[in-house]
């Protein structure tokens, strides 16, 4: 609702009680609107009023050194607040030491629940983050197409052969990134295999345990192939990998947890079932109970019966 501004209004400061102000308002009206039976993206966007409402309450907004701040950066400090608050709610042991890449791909799952969403949905998400749209191109999370971004799936970010042990690393963007001598690009390094010696992410870790599931066909010998992998690396319970994965498999969306057929959202990402799986063997954690939705029965003839004709069907049984 738009109303006219009292002319003492004055300048405020973005200041870290006005900061404060705008995350906590952006809470709690995201947690009002989840009572009340909204979904993810729609308590994100509606944390947005609240936020606009402290910064408007004046006539403009200035650094301490005096620079405008436009009205953006509530928005943006609303988008952080609620994005923080939902991966709280995801994992209960918290994703301390789980890297920008790892949260945004979860906060993708959890909030937007799709594939491919638009551009603008994934600069919120990236920004809460801390990281833009073309960091993540980059960094092989996802594509972008005119103004439509898809999330790469453990598949599409497989590397066609493991780095060698005679490993360099090479600083990027991203931080540091191991490159096999003469044998792989920047590129191909942010790429994973499963059987590569490091993993610069938790991210990539959880994908490469997927992959070695998948690989092995499920089932127990998938298990050993991906404990293995656990095992060399020392991922236990506790480590960011294991929260990651845990905090995955609860973000994980109806469609891609049961099988389904080729062309399915469930077939392009199978590592949300892979991950289903190796939680309880792998760091003794209990997975949640996926139960497969029935399908609503459409299509049967219902018709009311009156009194006379349900005595009539009492004395057609008699």
């Amino acid at each position: 609702m738009a109303r006219k501004r009292p002319k003492e209004a004055g300048v405020g400061y973005f200041d870290n009680a006005m900061r404060k102000e705008i995350r906590e308002k952006a809470r709690s009206t995201a947690g009002r609107l989840e009572g009340e039976g909204l979904n993810p993206v729609d308590q994100l966007v509606g944390s947005f009023g609240p936020a606009m409402e402290v910064y408007s309450r004046y006539s403009e907004v200035r650094t301490d050194t005096g620079i405008p701040v436009g009205v953006e950066k509530a928005i943006d400090e609303a988008a952080d607040a609620v994005s923080q608050w939902r991966v709280q709610k995801l994992s209960d042991r918290g994703l301390e030491g789980v890297e920008p890449e790892g949260k945004f791909t979860l906060l993708c799952w959890d909030v937007l629940g799709a594939v491919e969403f638009r551009f603008n949905e994934a600069k919120l998400l990236g920004n809460a983050v801390g990281m833009d749209v073309d960091q993540l191109v980059a960094a092989g999370l996802v594509t972008k197409t005119g103004d439509k971004v898809q999330i790469l799936s453990a598949g599409d970010r497989r590397r066609d052969k493991a780095l060698e042990p005679d490993s360099v690393e090479v600083q990027t963007l991203f931080g540091p990134v191991v490159v096999a001598k003469k044998r792989a690009s920047k590129k191909s390094a942010l790429k994973i295999h499963p059987n590569d010696p490091v993993f610069r992410t938790a991210l990539d870790a959880c994908h490469a345990l997927a992959l070695r599931y998948i690989e092995a066909s499920g089932g127990a010998g998938g298990i050993g192939s991906a404990k293995s992998l656990a095992n060399q690396h020392r991922w236990g319970k506790d480590s960011k990998e294991a929260r990651l994965m845990e905090a995955l498999v609860h973000a994980a969306p109806e469609a891609v947890r049961h099988e389904a057929g080729k062309k399915s959202v469930a077939n392009q990402y199978p590592e949300f079932r892979a991950w289903h799986s190796l939680l309880q063997p792998l760091f003794g954690i209990k997975s949640p109970d996926w139960k497969k939705k029935l399908e609503p029965i459409i299509g049967l003839p219902f018709k009311e019966t009156t009194e006379e004709e349900e005595e009539s069907d009492s004395e057609d049984e008699g």
